[in-house]
């Protein structure tokens, strides 16, 4: 219950630090708004920008004291196929509900939501990433608060394991920033429907 609530409260405070109201998306979907994909866990999500060309799997993610914390391998496209550059611990700390927050909150004001998030380290560039709840994490097309990467794309995939992971596939959906897309959820398995 009490993870539960947490992921509730995240997705709440997320939702007004950003300026839209979604819900998280079930167990085996990916939910892709303007301005960030959150992803299953144990699916690959690809990232690419310029020459770069990458890809992330979430492996697990556990609740802690006051923070979720989130495993993930990157990986890197070279000489025609991946190779893993690193894994590492991202984490979502949870906001402090002390007498200033609750003052912030009743003013409106709200909290920078990247004081609680961590950074994906590439090549040459960053992005914002935290985990969501206990089966997905979030990456942004932001690598500094409120800054979009416009040449940041990120394409979601059914696939589980880097080995079955083919770029000429042309079922590989890309997004980026789009200010105009609303949010929506997409089952996992239908990504390429």
């Amino acid at each position: 219950m009490k993870i539960m609530m947490f992921s509730f409260l995240v997705a709440i405070f997320f939702s007004l630090a950003v300026g839209s109201a979604q819900e998280p998306p079930p167990p085996d979907a990916v939910g892709i708004d303007q301005h960030l994909i959150v992803m299953p866990v144990k699916r690959i999500l690809l990232i690419e920008r310029e020459h770069f060309v990458g890809a992330i799997i979430f492996s697990e993610n556990e609740r802690r004291k006051k923070a979720l914390f989130s495993k993930c391998e990157q990986f890197e496209y070279q000489s025609e196929s991946f190779v893993k550059i690193g894994e590492r611990v991202i984490s979502l700390k949870e906001p402090s509900r002390g007498l200033w927050t609750k003052l912030k909150g009743f003013l409106s004001f709200h909290d920078d939501p990247f004081r609680y998030a961590d950074k994906l380290e590439f090549k040459t560039f960053d992005l914002f990433a935290h985990p969501a709840d206990q089966g997905h994490s979030t990456v942004y097309f932001w690598s500094r608060p409120n800054q979009v990467d416009p040449k940041v794309r990120m394409a979601p995939t059914p696939w589980p394991q880097i080995k079955e992971v083919k770029l000429s596939d042309p079922r590989i959906r890309w997004f980026g920033y789009d200010e105009k897309r609303k949010w929506k959820v997409i089952p996992i398995d239908n990504i390429w429907d």
